[in-house]
């Protein structure tokens, strides 16, 4: 097995560490990027068919989503912390402490989802009683829910496959998994919402089953091609507790707790919006939604950081890995300046794509164009959060991004009461994002400037 890891694992290893950072960074990032943009696919397509069942069946879905978006958070954290302790051990040549963070990664999502879907199982109808949402809402959206929170194991389990995959230098394989997902999802979602023929109309339940669907069926292709890497654990092993385990933990947690932590704020920046009306809450979504082209091509770039910081900081290079991380940062920041020059440019057409309601364009215009200008500074806090997961220092990045996030509410409401309109908010966000994108660069540049005086120092 030690060899099977050597030859699988530890293949990707030399481009990582010794060939072009920028052919690396590329080899990693791109089909990460286009993974990221394939689960967007999933919303995109559920959200095109429930809206022919009715406005109640897309409500339903977007208010679990929630609660969806928080136990997912939670299982990509665990799933970094795990992927950022195995290329460590993938740079370092270590095929035992590879396979024994595979193992703990595993191990992880298994007892994580259970506590999670557990836990959200108990709470769903408190959960809809808070959000106050209409009767036929609630009882759709209680039904998608629980059923999506059954099917979290496969998610977390499928986010682990991912980040093994990624951590040993292969961004290609999760790519695929996501194709093969989304093209089930494509075909099964309309048969199981609208109930052609013989097939039963099960509405938002049937977006869920779907969903669920699709995430079983990447866990379990990608774990059988997990057996190339030597990376397939076995059950026992993997739910052994283990040093490599609490090392993931450490890693993963923050992040986990910082994605999860950022819907609860989402939702409450919402209810601040409301009280501008129906067009700002419109604006707030378009903007919202013009924003994640950006934000995919950072997620995605994300994972190609921390895997060239890891596997460098493991083959015993820190400037090769902090090098690697300013790289990626640029990298991303070349068609993240396109596209925010697009909308920047363009802003009235960019809503219009939404929406061609007079109000709503008036007001999501301004959004793009002060919350446009601070993309740049969400890159670099998207990027560089990647570059501290491969060098295992998340606890305070994610401190700083928990706390400026959760202070856009605050900042929004106190300038509401200055006499401020709806741009409030879009001031709070930007402020917040370029605070923590200058913050986090700051943070790194510190940190790198450790490490080389570390090596130095040897």
């Amino acid at each position: 097995m030690l060899r099977a890891v050597s030859d699988g694992a530890l293949s990707y290893r030399d481009r990582i560490v010794d060939g072009p950072l920028d052919g690396a960074i590329l080899h990693l990032g791109t089909p990460a990027v286009l993974a990221a943009l394939l689960q967007a696919g999933f919303l995109v397509v559920d959200a095109f068919w429930l809206g022919r069942v009715g406005p109640w069946a897309l409500a339903a879905a977007s208010t679990a989503g929630f609660v969806m978006w928080f136990a997912q958070a939670l299982g990509e954290g665990v799933a970094t912390g795990s992927g950022a302790v195995l290329s460590r051990a993938v740079g370092a040549g270590d095929p035992t402490g590879a396979r024994q963070a595979a193992a703990a990664g595993l191990g992880l999502s298994l007892a994580g989802s259970v506590v999670v879907a557990a836990a959200g199982l108990a709470a769903t109808r408190s959960i809809f009683a808070l959000m106050g949402t209409a009767p036929d809402v609630t009882a759709a959206g209680s039904d998608y829910l629980r059923i999506v929170l059954l099917g979290m194991p496969a998610y977390w389990a499928f986010c682990w496959v991912a980040a093994t995959f990624r951590a040993a230098g292969d961004s290609r394989t999760p790519l695929r998994l996501l194709a093969f997902a989304a093209a089930f999802n494509l075909v099964v979602d309309p048969v199981l919402i609208l109930g052609p023929g013989p097939f039963p109309r099960l509405g938002a339940a049937g977006a869920a089953l779907a969903t669920v669907g699709a995430w079983a069926l990447a866990a379990a292709l990608g774990w059988i091609r997990l057996s190339r890497l030597g990376l397939r654990p076995e059950l026992p092993e993997a739910l052994t507790p283990s040093p490599a385990a609490w090392r993931a933990l450490r890693v993963g947690l923050p992040l986990g707790a910082e994605g999860a932590l950022f819907s609860a704020i989402y939702v409450l920046l919402t209810r601040v919006t409301t009280t501008f009306g129906t067009p700002a809450v419109a604006a707030l979504a378009i903007g919202h939604k013009l924003e994640m082209l950006n934000f995919f091509v950072c997620a995605g770039m994300t994972s190609a950081a921390t895997t060239v910081v890891g596997q460098n900081l493991g083959a015993g290079q820190p400037r090769r890995a902090t090098r690697g991380a300013w790289r990626t940062l640029f990298l991303t920041l070349l068609p993240v300046g396109a596209v925010t020059a697009v909308l920047v440019g363009m802003p009235a057409r960019a809503v219009a794509v939404f929406s061609t309601e007079p109000a709503v364009v008036a007001t999501g215009l301004t959004y793009v164009l002060v919350v446009g200008l601070s993309q740049p500074f969400m890159a670099a806090e998207v990027v560089l959060m990647g570059a501290f997961a491969g060098a295992h220092r998340t606890a305070l990045p994610a401190a700083v991004q928990v706390s400026l996030t959760a202070l856009r509410v605050p900042l929004a409401a106190w300038l509401v009461s200055r006499g401020w309109g709806v741009e409030a908010v879009w001031f709070a966000i930007a402020a917040t994002c370029i605070a923590k994108g200058a913050i986090l660069a700051a943070l790194f540049a510190r940190w790198q400037h450790r490490a080389a005086a570390a090596q130095t120092g040897r």
